[in-house]
């Protein structure tokens, strides 16, 4: 288990609406799963955050490097 994992980038995007919410369960949940999974892959959840806020219009293909 990690309890490790930096969620700051996602303090640094300008986000609104539906993304800002999602972006703030992301960050509780980022931070509950590494200290309870023992199996929990931060970087694939990361990957995730990113397509769904990408699907919301939410990042532009510039903010995901």
């Amino acid at each position: 288990m990690s309890s490790e994992y930096d969620s700051s980038w996602l303090d640094e995007l300008e986000l609104s609406g539906t993304a800002k919410s999602f972006a703030s369960f992301c960050k509780k949940d980022l931070i509950r799963r590494s200290n309870t999974e023992e199996d929990f892959d931060a970087d694939t959840y990361t990957d995730a955050i990113k397509l769904v806020l990408r699907k919301l219009g939410a990042l532009e293909m510039d903010q995901m490097q």
